[in-house]
């Protein structure tokens, strides 16, 4: 009888510390997020990425690509359908330059606010996404909320906005923006 209870108890402490305990944030898991996600990028890794998203996520995106403007709310699906689709892109440029797309990504942390329950970080970042050299460059600010789920940091809201500039000056040298071929 003892032994059932002893067994029953240390499940239940098990199950605290990883529902309960699990859940809890702080600034270097915030860190180890983005580096993360910075690993997932250079490594051309969606499906990296796509473990980032909690299944509640809403992302709310605005683009202005050559002066056209893109807005657009994701979820789960949808965001990871759209992570999988850009590195199809990134490979199908690639290929059409003949070789593969030299790519580079570079974020900021501008600021991490830890909740007071410790359940929840809202963080302020900056990325740059540059392909080809500098022949195409993505500048990305984002307002982030973020949550441990069962010991896993991920992202359950983002408002963000990206511009996209081009130096067509590169395509005179493709080698030059594309590496060697």
């Amino acid at each position: 009888m003892l032994s059932k209870v002893l067994v029953v108890a240390g499940l239940g402490a098990a199950g605290w510390f990883y529902v309960i305990d699990g859940s809890k944030l702080d600034e270097a898991m915030v860190r180890d997020f983005y580096e993360k996600q910075q690993i997932g990028f250079l490594s051309r890794n969606p499906e990296a990425l796509c473990k980032q998203f909690a299944s509640n996520v809403v992302i709310n995106s605005e683009t202005v690509i050559l002066g056209q403007k893109q807005v657009q709310t994701l979820n789960q699906k949808t965001a990871c359908e759209a992570t999988h689709d850009s590195f199809k892109s990134f490979t199908d440029i690639g290929g059409k330059t003949g070789g593969i797309l030299m790519m580079d990504y570079q974020y900021k942390i501008d600021s991490i606010e830890i909740a007071a329950n410790k359940k929840r970080a809202t963080v302020v970042t900056s990325n740059i996404l540059t392909m080809g050299g500098s022949l195409m460059e993505f500048r990305t600010t984002s307002n982030e909320e973020l949550v441990r789920n069962y010991r896993e940091v991920q992202l359950v809201k983002s408002d963000s906005k990206t511009g996209m500039d081009m130096n067509l000056a590169g395509m005179a040298d493709p080698a030059k923006f594309f590496g060697k071929q």
